[in-house]
Protein backbone atom coordinates (compact mmCIF):
# COMPACT_ATOMS: atom_id res chain seq x y z
CA UNK A 1 0.00 0.00 0.00
CA UNK A 2 1.11 3.32 -0.51
CA UNK A 3 0.40 5.86 2.04
CA UNK A 4 -2.27 8.75 1.62
CA UNK A 5 -2.00 12.20 0.67
CA UNK A 6 0.59 13.98 2.35
CA UNK A 7 0.86 17.87 3.28
CA UNK A 8 3.79 19.74 0.87
CA UNK A 9 7.23 19.24 1.70
CA UNK A 10 7.91 21.92 4.41
CA UNK A 11 10.40 20.22 6.81
CA UNK A 12 12.28 16.99 5.92
CA UNK A 13 10.31 14.49 3.74
CA UNK A 14 10.36 12.39 6.57
CA UNK A 15 8.19 14.18 8.88
CA UNK A 16 4.98 15.24 6.31
CA UNK A 17 1.76 14.47 7.77
CA UNK A 18 -1.41 13.20 5.96
CA UNK A 19 -3.76 15.95 4.69
CA UNK A 20 -7.34 15.68 5.79
CA UNK A 21 -7.88 13.97 1.88
CA UNK A 22 -5.28 11.43 2.77
CA UNK A 23 -6.47 10.30 6.17
CA UNK A 24 -9.80 9.56 3.82
CA UNK A 25 -8.04 7.90 1.42
CA UNK A 26 -6.49 5.58 4.30
CA UNK A 27 -9.63 5.10 5.73
CA UNK A 28 -11.55 4.27 2.29
CA UNK A 29 -8.88 1.94 1.71
CA UNK A 30 -9.10 0.10 4.70
CA UNK A 31 -12.88 -0.88 3.95
CA UNK A 32 -12.16 -2.09 0.65
CA UNK A 33 -9.10 -3.89 1.91
CA UNK A 34 -10.95 -5.92 4.48
CA UNK A 35 -12.79 -8.09 2.46
CA UNK A 36 -9.70 -9.79 1.46
CA UNK A 37 -9.32 -11.13 5.01
CA UNK A 38 -11.53 -13.54 7.05
CA UNK A 39 -12.81 -11.39 9.97
CA UNK A 40 -11.03 -8.17 9.21
CA UNK A 41 -7.31 -9.59 10.56
CA UNK A 42 -4.12 -9.65 9.54
CA UNK A 43 -1.15 -10.95 11.02
CA UNK A 44 1.46 -8.36 10.62
CA UNK A 45 1.90 -4.83 8.76
CA UNK A 46 5.67 -3.85 8.08
CA UNK A 47 5.47 0.40 8.34
CA UNK A 48 7.74 2.42 6.78
CA UNK A 49 8.97 4.62 9.74
CA UNK A 50 7.91 8.21 7.75
CA UNK A 51 5.57 9.93 9.63
CA UNK A 52 2.77 9.77 6.92
CA UNK A 53 2.70 5.89 6.76
CA UNK A 54 2.64 5.55 10.43
CA UNK A 55 -0.48 7.81 10.06
CA UNK A 56 -1.70 5.62 7.04
CA UNK A 57 -1.50 2.66 9.02
CA UNK A 58 -3.17 3.87 12.44
CA UNK A 59 -6.27 4.73 9.92
CA UNK A 60 -6.18 1.04 8.46
CA UNK A 61 -6.96 -0.02 11.87
CA UNK A 62 -10.48 1.37 11.62
CA UNK A 63 -11.59 -2.00 9.81
CA UNK A 64 -8.61 -4.29 10.02
CA UNK A 65 -7.24 -6.50 12.98
CA UNK A 66 -3.52 -6.48 13.36
CA UNK A 67 -1.96 -8.64 15.19
CA UNK A 68 1.82 -7.03 15.07
CA UNK A 69 3.04 -4.30 13.24
CA UNK A 70 6.61 -3.47 12.98
CA UNK A 71 8.34 -0.30 11.78
CA UNK A 72 10.93 -1.00 8.74
CA UNK A 73 13.60 1.05 7.68
CA UNK A 74 13.99 -1.40 4.94
CA UNK A 75 10.64 0.17 2.73
CA UNK A 76 11.20 3.43 2.33
CA UNK A 77 11.42 5.33 -0.93
CA UNK A 78 14.81 4.40 -2.00
CA UNK A 79 14.92 1.15 -0.14
CA UNK A 80 16.02 -2.11 -1.94
CA UNK A 81 13.11 -4.30 -3.11
CA UNK A 82 15.13 -7.48 -3.41
CA UNK A 83 16.01 -6.63 0.55
CA UNK A 84 12.47 -6.52 1.00
CA UNK A 85 11.43 -9.42 -0.09
CA UNK A 86 14.14 -11.25 1.36
CA UNK A 87 13.14 -10.20 4.82
CA UNK A 88 9.45 -10.78 3.56
CA UNK A 89 10.12 -14.34 2.87
CA UNK A 90 12.11 -14.96 6.18
CA UNK A 91 8.93 -13.45 8.22
CA UNK A 92 6.57 -15.50 6.32
CA UNK A 93 8.62 -18.74 7.19
CA UNK A 94 9.41 -18.00 11.01
CA UNK A 95 8.21 -20.16 13.35
CA UNK A 96 5.32 -18.41 15.49
CA UNK A 97 2.57 -18.86 17.69
CA UNK A 98 0.03 -17.46 15.06
CA UNK A 99 1.72 -18.08 11.58
CA UNK A 100 1.70 -14.86 9.43
CA UNK A 101 -0.91 -15.11 6.40
CA UNK A 102 -1.74 -11.76 5.64
CA UNK A 103 0.85 -9.17 5.08
CA UNK A 104 0.69 -5.63 4.91
CA UNK A 105 3.08 -3.41 3.62
CA UNK A 106 2.58 0.54 3.99
CA UNK A 107 5.19 2.23 2.17
CA UNK A 108 6.12 4.95 -0.63
CA UNK A 109 6.52 5.43 -4.44
CA UNK A 110 8.63 4.33 -5.84
CA UNK A 111 9.46 1.18 -3.81
CA UNK A 112 5.48 -0.10 -3.74
CA UNK A 113 5.98 -0.30 -7.99
CA UNK A 114 8.86 -1.96 -7.86
CA UNK A 115 8.07 -4.00 -4.85
CA UNK A 116 5.05 -5.39 -6.39
CA UNK A 117 7.26 -6.08 -9.79
CA UNK A 118 9.93 -8.05 -7.42
CA UNK A 119 7.33 -10.39 -5.59
CA UNK A 120 5.37 -11.02 -9.10
CA UNK A 121 8.34 -11.09 -11.11
CA UNK A 122 6.83 -9.09 -13.64
CA UNK A 123 8.50 -5.29 -15.44
CA UNK A 124 5.33 -3.55 -15.54
CA UNK A 125 5.83 -0.82 -12.37
CA UNK A 126 2.29 0.60 -11.78
CA UNK A 127 1.77 3.89 -10.86
CA UNK A 128 0.76 3.60 -7.65
CA UNK A 129 -1.90 6.72 -6.62
CA UNK A 130 -1.61 7.63 -2.76
CA UNK A 131 -3.95 5.57 -0.62
CA UNK A 132 -3.85 2.69 -3.53
CA UNK A 133 -2.88 -0.82 -2.52
CA UNK A 134 -2.45 -3.92 -4.51
CA UNK A 135 -3.60 -7.47 -3.33
CA UNK A 136 -0.94 -10.16 -4.13
CA UNK A 137 -1.20 -13.85 -3.98
CA UNK A 138 1.99 -15.13 -2.75
CA UNK A 139 3.69 -18.07 -2.66
CA UNK A 140 6.83 -18.86 0.15
CA UNK A 141 7.58 -21.62 -1.92
CA UNK A 142 8.21 -20.67 -5.44
CA UNK A 143 9.15 -17.37 -3.91
CA UNK A 144 6.94 -15.26 -6.50
CA UNK A 145 3.23 -13.79 -6.53
CA UNK A 146 0.41 -13.24 -8.26
CA UNK A 147 -1.31 -10.07 -8.36
CA UNK A 148 -4.92 -10.18 -8.19
CA UNK A 149 -6.44 -6.82 -7.73
CA UNK A 150 -4.70 -3.44 -7.96
CA UNK A 151 -7.08 -0.69 -6.04
CA UNK A 152 -6.93 3.15 -6.57
CA UNK A 153 -7.71 4.45 -3.18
Amino acid sequence: MRHGEAENLRRDDKSRSLTDFGCTQAVHTSRWLAKYTPDHAIDLALVSPYQRTRQTFDMMTADNKFSEMQLCSDIVPEGNTQQAHDLLDVLLSQTRKIPVKNVLVVSHMPFVSYFVDELCRTQRTALFATGSVAVIRYSLCRQYGELLEHFQG
